[in-house]
């Protein structure tokens, strides 16, 4: 994934701040960044303004507008190649894929995927427990988390709810139906759903 760069004077407008300030900023290391040559002008990346942004309490919603990010969590490979290549298909998806719970961990607070499709059955940990992780850490916790499996019962599924899932879809899906239920979950208001929604019963 391209790592994005931003000017001062992008920083100063997405920080609702003067140029003037995030050149104080930088030059006080206080924001991480780089110059294009001596004394050329400032560059900071994607991750060094997040950074700062999480820290003094600015909301990201200006940084991270018209972006829909999704990290696929999948410790198969066929699913790992499917649904990114679904979703590229759609110019407003940025798809991440990872294939174990300890990797994504590392991966959902650096990205900040806005929606999260996880596979309740990965091979080094049980998704539940990445689902109540993702859910409790400040970073993460409004990630929308789709949960998948094919090996799941009724009464399983039922309790995704307690765990921080917000939806489930049963393995095999169809693409529509995939394509559907991303969508509703990003056009959800900004509060925790208690139990999935659209399960297969």
């Amino acid at each position: 994934m391209k790592t994005r760069v931003f000017t001062t004077g992008e920083v100063a407008a997405i920080c609702g701040v003067s140029a003037d300030t995030v050149s104080r900023w930088f030059d006080l290391g206080q924001i991480d960044g780089y110059r294009l040559g001596p004394g050329g002008d400032r560059r900071i990346p994607y991750q060094s303004l997040r950074k700062f942004m999480l820290g003094h309490g600015i909301p990201l919603e200006r940084l991270e507008e018209g972006e829909r990010r999704v990290m696929v969590i999948d410790d198969d490979p066929y699913y790992l190649d499917l649904i990114p290549s679904v979703l590229s298909q759609e110019e407003a998806y940025v798809v991440l894929t990872v294939s174990t719970g300890f990797d994504a961990g590392i991966m959902l607070v650096e990205h900040n995927p806005q929606v999260v499709i996880l596979d309740v059955n990965l091979s080094d940990m049980d998704g539940r427990m990445v689902c109540e992780r993702i859910k409790t850490r400040a970073e993460t916790r409004n990630a929308r988390i789709l949960a998948m499996s094919g090996f799941i019962s009724d009464d399983e599924v039922k309790e995704l709810g307690n765990y921080g899932f917000d939806d489930f879809i049963r393995k095999p899906f169809s693409l529509e139906e995939l394509g559907n239920r991303i969508s509703a979950l990003f056009d959800l208001p900004n509060t925790r759903v208690n139990h999935p929604r659209h399960t297969h019963l």
